[in-house]
């Protein structure tokens, strides 16, 4: 008996590595020709060590930016916003490292890390003059360090249901397994994106998306960002302060609890300039669900910028 089981558990133990092997060349192919079928629409920037994906589109001054929520990349979360941005400005959005068409970045991947990065690829990209910066969800948190470190750079933000450093944070317990399944290919079988869902993106910007949710890198930096959301929280604790540019704070209108409710209007305290807009028709993703609720401040706050003189951005 004791023969028949050492050689069951070692059967076992070679299934089990044959097909962890074959899960990761499953994932490795598919991911290199998903990229191959669908290529980059922007251009690769090294920020040190590793290159991050940016897409710019439009002309003029100021620049706006565009920074995705958890999981998101430049093509899925801000394809809408970014078609009619460009009609009045020039606005770039971009992958996060790991995420979308960018490299992985070295860990931790905290918010004071993003934005030292993001600093990097502004320079680097040349991209000159003065910014606007937008954060959605998790990438709220990023932009406002940026904001803080560069106020010399930043005219203006915009926060789209963007998380609050004294939210509730719960990591959850399948985070510090997701590089085993990404890696062995077990999410890419079961379908499995952590950004928007794919299917709820314009149709002209599904296959593009659909071509990096499923990198093993998505899913990692995925999990690595949430794990250390305590640690970014901590860091936008330490850079708060008021902000002498307009900050508009984008709320969803739809299922958003009082608790939510009021760690947004907090974040209109930011600035003597802040203020509100309810994105009545929209959940969280507001990017895609009213899309105009996010152009229309921008708009008011590169107008302002252009004729130095304050527009009020919530009108």
């Amino acid at each position: 008996m004791w023969r028949l089981a050492k050689r069951a558990l070692a059967a076992l133990c070679g299934f089990i590595v044959v097909a962890a092997l074959s899960g990761i060349a499953y994932q490795s192919i598919a991911t290199r020709h998903d990229l191959a079928a669908n290529p980059m629409p922007g251009r690769l920037v090294d920020v040190g060590g590793h290159r991050l994906h940016i897409h710019c589109s439009g002309s003029g001054d100021p620049t706006v930016i565009l920074e995705a929520g958890l999981g998101g990349s430049s093509l899925g979360d801000w394809s809408l916003v970014q078609r009619e941005v460009s009609k009045f400005t020039r606005v770039c959005s971009y992958d996060r490292a790991g995420l979308g068409y960018s490299d992985p970045g070295p860990s931790p991947r905290t918010a004071g890390r993003i934005a030292d990065e993001l600093a990097q690829l502004a320079d680097h990209a040349d991209i000159r003059g003065s910014l606007v910066l937008v954060g959605a969800s998790i990438g709220g948190l990023f932009v406002r360090v940026f904001a803080s470190e560069h106020a010399d750079r930043v005219v203006g933000l915009v926060l789209v249901d963007a998380s609050h450093e004294n939210q509730e944070m719960q990591i959850p317990r399948i985070a510090p397994l997701v590089p085993v399944f990404a890696s062995t290919g077990v999410f890419r079988l079961l379908g499995v994106s952590f950004g928007a869902p794919l299917q709820s993106l314009p149709p002209f910007a599904q296959r593009s998306a659909r071509a990096t949710a499923f990198r093993a890198s998505a899913y990692k930096t995925t999990a690595n960002e949430i794990i250390h959301l305590p640690e970014s929280a901590a860091e936008v604790r330490a850079s708060r302060r008021k902000l002498t540019i307009p900050v508009v704070v984008v709320t969803a209108g739809l299922g958003a609890d009082a608790a939510w409710q009021s760690l947004q209007r907090d974040q209109v305290r930011l600035s003597e300039q802040g203020c509100q807009v309810i994105a009545e028709q929209s959940g969280h993703a507001i990017a895609l669900g009213q899309p105009q609720a996010i152009v229309e401040p921008i708009r008011a706050i590169v107008r302002a910028a252009r004729e130095r003189h304050d527009v009020p951005p919530c009108q």
